[in-house]
């Protein structure tokens, strides 16, 4: 258990990546005059189809775009959405790596992908992104960021994670006790029941850190100390041992 405390520590690092590579300056609501130059035809077929083909990678330039238009829509809230993927430990950037791994020729394609695209929508427009099929989905940016990180895994979720009990993504992003909650109760997965139980787990160790925050150090601000994970350890295996085993 120590190791997981070491890890979501740890974690907080990578935040660092994220954040350097998609925070943006302030800039207006409309899009550019001058739209960033989008890849060539034939790289933009090949971005595409491997979207339709690929729910992984598109869920990560989904997440991409959507991060990167909303920090220019949303200037108040610039960076929000990276910073909850950290905290949330949501695999962002490896589908995307894999896929350059696969074939680097992409790497710069598809980083002109995402910001063609996202210079080019206007604020409040749903982003179209490409199905198998011929088929698209809309996203609409603003849903995606009130359901996130769930949304992260399931792009036209409607519904709030119960587990934040109404709080905005400013506050999630805030709480450091998330970076504990998702190492130790992670997302994904197909299972109803076990999505289910994890979020009410969730909720509850949630509460077990911020209890121990409060007691430390007289509220919730800031990040965690290894005092504070020692403090909540004993009652954080408990609340995953009262899973399933197959939902832990």
């Amino acid at each position: 258990m120590r190791r997981r405390w070491l890890m979501a520590a740890g974690g907080l690092l990578g935040a660092v990546v994220l954040l350097v590579w998609w925070q943006r300056q302030r800039a207006p609501i409309a899009p550019p005059a001058v739209a960033f130059p989008a890849p060539t035809s034939d790289a933009s077929q090949r971005i595409e189809q491997r979207l339709a083909d690929d729910h992984t990678f598109r869920n990560d330039v989904l997440f991409l775009l959507a991060a990167t238009l909303r920090d220019r829509c949303q200037p108040a809230q610039v960076g929000l959405l990276a910073r909850m993927a950290n905290r949330a430990s949501l695999p962002v950037l490896a589908a995307v790596s894999a896929v350059t791994q696969r074939d680097p020729s992409l790497d710069r394609p598809i980083y002109q992908y995402i910001q063609h695209r996202a210079d080019a929508t206007q604020c409040g427009q749903p982003l179209q992104m490409p199905l198998a099929g011929g088929r698209s989905m809309a996203v609409d940016i603003e849903q995606y960021a009130r359901t996130f990180p769930d949304s992260y895994f399931d792009p036209q979720r409607s519904s709030e994670p119960r587990d934040f009990g109404g709080l905005s993504l400013q506050q999630r992003a805030g709480n450091a006790c998330n970076s504990v909650v998702y190492s130790v109760l992670p997302l994904g997965g197909t299972d109803w029941r076990c999505s289910s139980l994890r979020a009410n787990a969730r909720a509850r160790v949630r509460g077990l850190c911020e209890d121990e925050l409060r007691r430390q150090h007289g509220g919730i601000g800031g990040e965690l100390d290894m005092a504070v994970g020692q403090g909540m350890q004993s009652a954080v295996v408990s609340a995953i041992a009262a899973l399933p085993e197959d939902c832990r």
